[in-house]
């Protein structure tokens, strides 16, 4: 019992550190392109990752079809994710991005259904439907005229790219995961990912020459992204998933946009009524199509199955 509280409180902290990303990404994104901070996350997760589990990544033979499936995960989930996610930052509120993305679970299951032939519920139908209501209020700021008119913010939108990559990639990873561990999987993803993000990395501008005149804040905004919300968040993760299952470790996903609103209240940032109420009804269709029942103890998933 007294192990199981421990992994609890992991699990929220896991929670807290995704939802500080979104506050995190502000800060990088005065002094660094988003591509540049993207590259340098995931380059900087890959390289601890692989010095701390370097002995089981190097006795995990691949074939060229195993390349292909890390390289599928890569594309999705953390070249196509953080594009979106980075870009979206630079027009919209920590708070409607932590909104839209906590959709993430269920888009992924929706996508599922079409791509992998998996059971439409009626209680996942009515929490799409709550889901993408509580987006949608999200996104036009609660104004039938800004829904009518199509009058969106680009951020916003850019923020639904994140979430249908990382529904993607949740629904790669699934297939993968029956194969590797959490550990291999989590690994080849980050490191064909950053292969990716390399190019423009380095020749996006503000690039890798602004480290030397970035500021603090920009800095350490980067690391926080790639130690805190990549590299720690990912490990804890794995932890909750083997001891709690991945049905009920998903449930503490629902956290995510509250941690980014406590956050965002920490920093003096302005919260609207119609957030917390897009927050009620993300969390509640989250909630409605999440399955509570124990899952066995070797039930596990991908690490970076779900957020950022």
């Amino acid at each position: 019992m007294a192990n199981n509280k421990l992994i609890y409180l992991l699990m929220v902290l896991v929670s807290f550190f995704w939802g500080g990303t979104f506050n995190a990404a502000g800060f990088a994104l005065a002094d660094f392109h988003p591509l540049t901070i993207a590259f340098l996350r995931f380059a900087v997760a890959t390289a601890i990752l692989f010095l701390l589990y370097y002995r089981e990544l190097i006795s995990t033979p691949l074939t060229l079809k195993d390349w292909l499936s890390f390289f599928l995960l890569g594309l999705t989930g953390i070249f196509g994710y953080n594009a979106f996610f980075l870009y979206a930052m630079q027009y919209t509120s920590p708070v409607n991005a932590s909104l839209i993305v906590a959709a993430n679970p269920i888009v992924t299951a929706l996508m599922a259904t079409l791509l992998l032939k998996e059971k439409l519920t009626s209680r996942l139908a009515w929490g799409a439907f709550l889901s993408m209501f509580g987006v949608v209020l999200v996104i036009s700021k609660g104004s039938w005229q800004v829904i009518s008119s199509l009058e969106f913010n680009f951020g916003d939108i850019l923020t639904l790219g994140s979430v249908i990559s990382w529904s993607l990639y949740a629904i790669i990873g699934k297939t993968v995961s029956d194969i590797f561990s959490p550990v291999v999987t989590t690994f080849y993803g980050f490191l064909t990912g950053t292969l990716i993000l390399l190019p423009f990395g380095i020749f996006s501008k503000p690039g890798l020459e602004a480290i030397p005149s970035a500021g603090w804040t920009a800095i350490a905004a980067v690391l926080y992204l790639a130690l805190i919300g990549s590299l720690l968040a990912f490990i804890w993760w794995n932890k909750g998933v083997a001891v709690l299952g991945a049905s009920r470790s998903s449930i503490f996903i629902n956290l995510i946009p509250v941690a980014t609103i406590i956050i965002s209240l920490f920093m003096h940032e302005p919260i609207t009524p119609v957030q917390v109420a897009g927050c009620v009804l993300v969390i509640g269709a989250v909630m409605l199509t999440t399955d509570r029942q124990p899952a066995p103890a070797v039930e596990q998933e991908p690490v970076g199955r779900s957020e950022n």
